[in-house]
């Protein structure tokens, strides 16, 4: 899970949560970045490690997170 809280006054907080279900697995693929290897998200046969990062970035937590505070920020216009 990854959560984002925006504010304009210091008051009313907008508070977003991006959410990737999955399972934890023996680590597969790049070490390079924390718990990627071991981490297969629903749906998929790879763990992030695994993926190719534009796929990663569509489902991942953050990626999932990010788009629904672009999606707010692009409703306010």
């Amino acid at each position: 899970m990854c959560i984002f809280g925006y504010t304009e006054d210091g008051e009313n907080v907008k508070v977003i949560r991006g959410i990737c279900p999955g399972e934890i697995v023996l680590p597969r693929g790049d070490t390079t970045f924390g718990w990627d290897p071991c981490f297969k998200p629903d749906g998929h046969n790879q763990t992030f490690a695994e993926m190719d990062g534009s796929v990663k970035n569509s489902i991942s937590h953050r990626g999932r997170a990010l788009q629904q505070l672009k999606d707010f920020f692009d409703s306010q216009k």
